[in-house]
C-alpha cells in the first residue's frame, strides 16, 4: 500500500514539520510506503521570507547559490498530476496549517477531479479548526480533529473497512448523507511509543539551517509537546478548549529521545539542531540537568531553542550551555504592559524579559526575539515601548514580524469584532511582507517602514531616532538617511556580534545626517 503525503508549504526550504515526520514514520511502521509532495519550491505568489528579514536586518545573509532554493514558477496542476501518475497512491494524506488550507484545497480538488475514488484524509490545524469546510468545500473524504498520532494509525491499520473507518475517534468522514462527527479520544501521553520521526521523504534543501550567517545540515524535533498558556494569537488556547482543559504538557523520555537523536545525527549526518518546543526550558530542573548530561555525551551538536522568559533561570541556562546552545529565541511580542497582559494574556512580566536575556548573554549563547506589529489597537506609541523593552533587555538580534489572525484564536476574533480584519478578504492572506489588519491613523506603508526599521530604533543610539524616524519615508531624503544608517548599522552592531559598543563615534555619522535632514538634530 501506499500514501502521498501533501505539504502546501509556502515558505522557505529548511523546515521538516515534526508532525508530518512522524505520521511517515508510523506508516512505514504498518509496511505503506510513503513519498510526499511537497509545493516548497514552487513560485506561490508569497514573499520570500528569508529575504524580506535579510533587509530588515533580522539575521545575516548567506549565500545559497550551491543549493538552488529559488523558487520557480511551476504549474501545480501539472506538477501534481504528474506525481500523482507516476505514484500511484492508495491514498492522499493532507498535513495542512490554517494559512495553508486555500492551497491545500486547490490540490485537494485537483486529486479528486482525476481520482474520484481516491481516499483523502486531512489533518493539521486546517482541520481542527474547521473540519466542515475541509471535507464540504475541500473535496477531503476525512478529516482528522486535533492530534491525529492515534488516530491516523488506525485509519491506515482499518485501510478499506468502511465500517471501523467510521468510528475511529478524531476522525470525521462525509457520505452522501452528510458529515459525519466521532469524539475526541484523550491525547497520547507515552510518547515513547512513537517511531522515530522520517525525514527520508523530505527535499535534501530541507536540512539546510541557515544560522548567524552560515548554511549547516540540520534537523528539526520537539522533546516538550503542548503548551499550557493561553495566549490570544496562538492556538494553544483552542486546544485547551478542545480537550476540556486536559491539554497537557508530554515529553519523551531522556532515554528514547536519545537514541532517536543519535540515529538521525548518524543517519543524515547532521551539524546542527533545531527543537521546535514552545518552550525548551519548561521542565523539572532535574529533568533538564538529565537531558544536559546525556546529549553532551552523546550528541553534542550545536543546536537552538525556543523558551518563555519566565522559565529561563541561571542553573537552566548554565545547563543549555554545557549541552551546546547556541541561541535561544524568546517571545517579547509588545512592550506595552497593558497590551502584554489584557490583549495578548501573556504571563511572563517585563522584569522576566528583562532578567532572561542578560542571563544567556552571561554565559555566551546568542539571543533573538520575537515581537509582533500591528496587532490590534496598534499605534506608534506602543510600537515604540516595544522598542524600549528591547532595548531594556538588551536583545541580541531582536526581529519583529506582522500579525496574522490565525483562525481558531481569541486574536482573530477580536480583530474581526474590532473592525481590523475582514475574513472575507483574500488578498490579506498571510504574508510576511504587509500587515494583515487596517488601521485608520498608521498606513500600511508606514506599517511596513516601522517593521524595516525595528532594528535600528533597538540597536541605535538615541540621538539617532530622529534620522531613523525620517528614513521611514520613501522620498529622496528618506532613502539616503536609510543607507547611511545601515552602513553604520554594520560596521557597529553586525560587527560586534549583534552588540552596539560605542567604540565607533556616531557624531561624524550625525554630521552627514544633518546636512540631509538638519530638523533631525533640533
Amino acid at each position: 500500500m501506499k500514501i502521498l503525503f501533501i505539504w502546501p508549504n509556502k515558505d522557505i526550504f529548511g523546515f521538516k514539520p515534526i508532525g508530518l515526520s512522524i505520521l511517515s514514520g508510523i506508516a512505514k511502521s504498518l509496511g505503506w510506503e510513503t513519498r510526499l509532495f511537497d509545493t516548497t519550491e514552487i513560485d506561490l505568489g508569497f514573499i520570500d521570507n528569508r529575504e524580506s528579514g535579510q533587509q530588515a536586518k533580522f539575521f545575516k545573509p548567506v549565500d545559497l547559490s550551491a543549493y538552488d532554493m529559488t523558487k520557480k514558477k511551476v504549474d501545480l496542476r501539472e506538477a501534481f498530476l504528474k506525481v500523482l501518475q507516476e505514484f500511484q497512491p492508495d491514498a492522499l494524506g493532507f498535513s495542512a496549517r490554517s494559512d495553508e488550507g486555500i492551497i491545500a484545497g486547490e490540490l485537494s480538488k485537483i486529486a479528486k477531479t482525476a481520482f474520484p475514488s481516491l481516499p483523502i484524509i486531512w489533518g493539521g490545524k486546517s482541520p481542527t479548526i474547521d473540519p466542515e469546510q475541509v471535507l464540504t468545500e475541500f473535496h477531503a473524504d476525512f478529516a482528522c480533529v486535533a492530534e491525529g498520532l492515534g488516530a491516523f494509525r488506525e485509519w491506515l491499520i482499518h485501510f478499506g473497512d468502511s465500517l471501523k473507518w467510521r468510528n475511529i475517534p478524531n476522525i470525521w468522514w462525509k457520505d452522501e448523507e452528510g458529515v459525519h462527527k466521532n469524539p475526541i479520544a484523550p491525547l497520547i501521553s507515552d510518547l515513547d511509543g512513537l517511531p522515530y520521526a522520517d525525514w527520508d521523504i523530505f527535499d535534501k534543501r530541507h536540512f539546510i539551517k541557515l544560522f548567524d550567517g552560515k548554511a549547516y545540515v540540520g534537523g528539526d524535533h520537539m522533546l516538550n509537546w503542548g503548551c499550557p498558556y493561553h495566549c490570544t494569537y496562538c492556538i494553544n488556547h483552542f486546544f485547551h478548549d478542545l480537550y476540556d482543559n486536559n491539554y497537557f504538557m508530554r515529553r519523551y523520555s531522556i532515554p528514547r529521545i536519545i537514541k532517536e537523536l543519535k540515529y538521525l545525527k548518524e543517519k543524515h549526518d547532521l551539524e546542527f539542531l533545531r527543537f521546535h518546543d514552545e518552550d525548551f526550558l519548561m521542565r523539572p530542573l532535574e529533568n533538564l540537568r538529565e537531558l544536559s548530561e546525556e546529549y553532551s555525551k552523546e550528541i553534542g551538536l550545536p543546536f537552538v531553542i525556543e523558551t518563555n522568559p519566565k522559565s529561563v533561570t541561571r542553573e537552566k541556562v548554565a545547563l543549555l550551555k554545557q549541552m551546546n546552545c547556541v541561541s535561544a529565541s524568546v517571545a517579547i511580542e509588545s512592550g506595552d504592559p497593558q497590551v502584554r497582559k489584557n490583549l495578548l494574556t501573556r504571563v511572563d512580566t517585563e522584569e522576566d524579559v528583562t532578567r532572561a536575556f542578560p542571563l544567556f548573554h552571561e554565559f555566551g549563547i546568542r539571543t533573538s526575539s520575537f515581537n509582533l506589529l500591528a496587532i490590534p489597537y496598534e499605534s506608534r506609541d506602543k510600537y515604540m515601548r516595544t522598542v524600549e523593552l528591547n532595548r531594556s533587555a538588551k536583545v541580541q538580534y531582536p526581529s519583529i514580524g506582522f500579525f496574522f489572525p490565525f483562525e481558531g484564536t481569541e486574536l482573530r476574533r477580536i480583530s474581526i469584532e474590532g473592525g481590523f480584519f475582514d475574513p472575507n478578504d483574500h488578498e490579506r492572506t498571510y504574508r510576511h511582507d504587509r500587515p494583515a489588519l487596517k488601521f485608520t491613523d498608521l498606513s500600511e506603508q508606514e506599517l511596513i517602514e516601522m517593521r524595516n526599521v525595528f532594528v535600528l530604533y533597538v540597536k541605535l543610539p538615541k540621538s539617532l531616532w530622529p534620522f531613523i524616524r525620517r528614513s521611514e519615508q520613501l522620498d529622496q531624503c528618506g532613502n539616503t538617511l536609510r543607507l547611511e544608517l545601515l552602513d553604520f548599522y554594520d560596521h557597529t552592531v553586525w560587527s560586534n556580534d549583534g552588540f552596539y559598543r560605542g567604540e565607533e563615534n556616531p557624531q561624524e555619522l550625525r554630521q552627514r545626517l544633518e546636512a540631509l535632514y538638519p530638523a533631525g538634530s533640533q
